[in-house]
């Protein structure tokens, strides 16, 4: 921990993307460029869908919703298609449809029924029939592949690590805060060294009340960055930012999703 000898030390974080949707964000998933953003509304019982792109840092669409809403998520992402599936029954977790949705053309492609959905990876989505026998589709060829393929995960995200106090790091990393922040930790903590930073998302109480704070910072302990996440939360929060490429990504307050670059050459 606290040694970082991936990249040179960066010496800036620039602030480039700032959107406060009309929902609590529930839920992400990215694909190389690509972020795709699920809000949700409890007491509407909305479900909204929006695509943010992480080379020129724009909102491409958003507002996307289906029929049924409420039942449907995302499952996988590639760089043209988003996997979506749909529970049928809200007893069995099991029965679900999925189809493929061209993020380009914002309308569906392909669609199956009754499916068993078993994982996914790049362009291949895995089932298993009523024989259990094993299938693969090819996500975007809209067809069946005979084998899987050998790939190289390229994905480039990054995701923290959750420490609760009685992990072996948590000290280590309270004190660490404590000493460069003061913040005192209360029950966990998000760690990750990444791009030659320490980032920490750290729950901790203000003025009585139970908050979130994001920290990053370089190898030799500088304080680059702080911002808080959630205030007055009711519990522990973890899962509050990530990385993809070179770019750092988190939620304040529930709606607003930021995005700040690192280490960007001029």
């Amino acid at each position: 921990m606290f040694k970082l000898r991936r990249k040179p030390v960066p010496t800036v974080l620039k602030s480039k993307f700032s959107h406060l949707f009309d929902a609590p964000i529930w839920e992400t998933k990215s694909a190389s460029h690509l972020i795709l953003v699920n809000t949700r509304d409890n007491e509407k019982l909305e479900s909204k869908f929006a695509l943010i792109d992480l080379q020129s840092y724009e909102l491409m669409w958003e507002g996307l919703q289906f029929e049924d809403e409420w039942w449907v998520s995302a499952y996988h992402m590639t760089n043209e298609m988003v996997v979506f599936q749909k529970f049928e029954d809200s007893q069995n977790i099991d029965d679900r449809s999925v189809f493929g949705f061209d993020l380009t053309a914002q309308e569906s492609v392909w669609a199956m029924e009754n499916v068993k959905l078993t994982g996914a990876r790049a362009n291949q989505l895995y089932l298993q029939d009523e024989d259990e026998g094993k299938l693969i589709f090819n996500i975007e060829a809209k067809d069946w592949d005979e084998k899987l393929e050998q790939v190289v995960d390229e994905s480039e995200a990054f995701y923290p690590v959750h420490y609760e106090a009685d992990n072996e790091h948590f000290s280590t990393v309270a004190r660490f805060l404590k000493l460069k922040a003061e913040i005192e930790v209360k029950g966990s903590c998000d760690y990750l060294e990444s791009h030659g930073l320490i980032f920490i998302a750290a729950n901790h109480v203000v003025d009585e009340k139970k908050s979130l704070t994001l920290c990053v910072f370089n190898e030799t302990g500088e304080l680059l960055l702080m911002n808080e996440l959630e205030n007055n939360v009711k519990g522990l929060v973890s899962g509050a930012f990530f990385i993809v490429k070179d770019a750092l990504i988190f939620v304040t307050g529930k709606n607003e999703l930021k995005i700040y670059s690192i280490d960007e050459k001029d």
